[in-house]
């Protein structure tokens, strides 16, 4: 049986970073924006596959042939993602 949760935080996020976020809980085939966030700030350990996952959006990104400004903000939240991913892996 799941713990009753009371308690509540609220986040900000900007627009870009919510379409991100949609990405990314798609991606992961779950089903609400709570469930991913909870799952990725308590479950922190995703492993090589996110990594693998990261590393493709970056490739079509940079292989799209207009790159928008849009894209580079999102491409840099990618390779932060990415960045912190290895660092999780290389820790085990």
């Amino acid at each position: 049986m799941t713990a009753r949760r009371d308690k509540l935080v609220k986040v900000r996020f900007s627009q870009e970073e919510v379409s991100l976020l949609e990405t990314l809980r798609q991606s992961a085939g779950l089903e609400s924006c709570a469930v991913f966030v909870r799952r990725r700030a308590l479950e922190p350990e995703i492993g090589t596959g996110a990594v693998a996952e990261l590393i493709g959006r970056v490739a079509v990104t940079l292989n799209s042939e207009d790159v928008a400004p849009k894209q580079l903000d999102q491409l840099a939240l990618l390779l932060d993602g990415l960045t912190l991913e290895l660092r999780r892996v290389q820790r085990r």
